[in-house]
């Protein structure tokens, strides 16, 4: 039996030429935003390997008691793994864990309670909901929310097989003009009835139109179980 699992060297491939024309990126889009160092290409690399873990164990990290699997990708985008470089953001962790555990800033109890609601749904809308609600105010995190949401939704493609989702330079623009949109939503008002499900509906029609079947490993290179 195979595992779907991630080809992390495509995933760097596909990051690296992003982060080449990020300057090119940034002059098209509606908010300029900061560069694409070679330490935030690095993190994520560590966040999509931790995803390809979490896919190969089968954890299911949206459910009571694997929330610590959610926070960690946070860390990872933010600060990497690297034990000097996590105890220079020591404060910064602490801050963040309390925030995601706090119903009124994070609400991780909101996030895994609309994805309980949804489990029946198809996994690009189930993907793009998460993905909304990550970054739509109250954001679940302090910093890093639209790289961690990225994580996360390529995590819960993967447990359906889908591909993972990178950005490139052909997916960028139609990724963060209307991730602007979403940060400036409230989860919990009037946006929940008219703008929010709108946002959903568009990264679900998103992921579908960017899946890149090569970020899959190839059944022959992975490990039968």
């Amino acid at each position: 039996m195979f595992k779907h699992v991630l080809d992390l060297e495509k995933i760097e491939e596909r990051l690296r030429e992003t982060q080449r024309q990020f300057a090119l990126i940034n002059a098209r889009l509606t908010m300029q935003r900061d560069g694409m160092s070679d330490s935030i290409v690095e993190h994520m690399m560590e966040g999509y390997s931790y995803v390809d873990q979490l896919l190969r164990d089968n954890t299911d990290i949206l459910r009571i008691g694997q929330f610590h699997h959610l926070l960690e990708l946070n860390h990872l985008v933010l600060c990497g793994s690297e034990r000097e470089r996590r105890a220079e953001f020591r404060n910064h962790i602490e801050r963040t864990e309390a925030h995601f555990y706090d119903r009124e800033l994070g609400d991780i109890g909101g996030l895994v309670d609309w994805y309980e609601r949804h489990r029946g749904k198809p996994v690009r809308k189930r993907a793009a909901g998460v993905y909304v609600r990550v970054l739509s105010r109250p954001q679940l995190y302090i910093e890093g929310n639209h790289r961690t949401g990225a994580l996360i939704m390529s995590y819960i493609l993967g447990r359906e097989g889908k591909p993972p989702f990178v950005l490139t330079p052909e997916n960028a623009e139609a990724y963060f003009n209307p991730s602007t949109l979403v940060r400036d939503a409230h989860k919990y008002s009037f946006d929940e009835l008219i703008k929010i499900p709108k946002l959903k509906r568009y990264f679900a029609e998103f992921l579908k139109e960017n899946e890149d079947e090569s970020l899959i490993a190839k059944p022959e290179a992975v490990e039968a179980s």
